[in-house]
């Protein structure tokens, strides 16, 4: 697996059906290029650097920048379904915007990504955005 500074566009690349109102984790089946893909997506965050009672619109930093570093991690998991049901792991990396992610036989680029509060472990329209694209090398 590498990982590289998305220096131009990527072709060929379709949408990673991510629902963010579905909150994180979430979990679905990708079919791509005739194969079957488990995806799953995380976020990771230590209890301790949440703000105790934050809004369920608030940002939870998942990639840092200037103003500070990233207090969480989103995390992706994505593992090729063989015919007889096994599993074999692509990829379990962090995400960030902006790099190309290759992992064996799929490119992987994430695009925006803004996690609220309430999307950690819940469900609804609290304005997280996660879009990613996904293609077959």
């Amino acid at each position: 697996m590498t990982v590289s500074a998305l220096a131009q566009p990527v072709a060929g690349l379709t949408s990673l059906p991510v629902n963010p109102d579905e909150g994180f984790p979430q979990s679905f089946l990708l079919a791509l290029a005739g194969r079957t893909y488990q995806v799953e997506l995380y976020v990771d965050v230590p209890e301790h650097l949440l703000p105790r009672e934050p809004g369920q619109r608030e940002s939870v930093d998942v990639v840092g920048g200037a103003a500070g570093p990233a207090i969480g991690l989103l995390v992706a998991a994505i593992a090729r379904q063989e015919p007889d049901g096994t599993l074999v792991s692509l990829l379990r990396r962090r995400l960030l915007p902006g790099l190309l992610y290759t992992a064996r036989e799929l490119l992987l680029v994430v695009d925006e990504v803004y996690v609220a509060a309430g999307n950690l472990n819940g469900a609804g329209p609290f304005g997280s955005v996660l879009r990613a694209r996904v293609g077959a090398r």
